[in-house]
């Protein structure tokens, strides 16, 4: 929400109320099928992404099922859609809130001790996709992110 709002007051044309329902919904279908990693993705290849991804639809397409009233279920059934495809400016302030709550629990991590190894390749690939958003309040904020992160001995590319 905070980046939806910033974006806008930077004069975008953003939909806060959708960024909200995204955000709220995009996790949703974990909460039939778990939370799946990103590294344990890694480890399947790239059949990964697609088992995780049709995992998600299904999950998504067995509660919308669940909303009797037709009316409703029309405004959220295209959500996970949406936010699949990345496309919206909604769908991708959503993303780049995940990847910068990924960051955020990686400075954890290695607060708590962790190893930098553990953690660095999936810094670097979150890190290359939030530069990839062009969206300036996720820069800033991943900029901060970055800072804290070497101040633990994590090096970034």
């Amino acid at each position: 929400m905070l980046l939806a709002d910033l974006e806008a007051e930077r004069g975008s044309r953003v939909d806060v109320e959708r960024v909200v329902r995204l955000a709220l919904l995009h996790d949703l279908p974990e909460s039939l099928t778990f939370d799946i990693s990103k590294v344990y993705l890694e480890y399947l290849g790239k059949r990964g992404e697609a088992i995780k991804s049709e995992l998600d639809q299904a999950a998504w397409r067995h509660l919308i099922k669940g909303i009797d009233k037709v009316a409703v279920r029309s405004k959220y059934a295209p959500l996970q859609s949406e936010f699949d495809a990345e496309r919206s400016l909604e769908s991708q302030i959503v993303h780049a809130a995940d990847r910068l709550d990924i960051l955020l629990q990686i400075i954890e991590y290695r607060r708590k001790g962790y190893s930098g190894a553990l953690f660095a390749g999936l810094w670097n690939s979150t890190s290359k996709r939030l530069r990839g958003s062009g969206l300036p309040s996720v820069s800033y904020f991943q900029n901060i992110l970055t800072q804290v992160y070497k101040k633990y001995g994590g090096s970034s590319s």
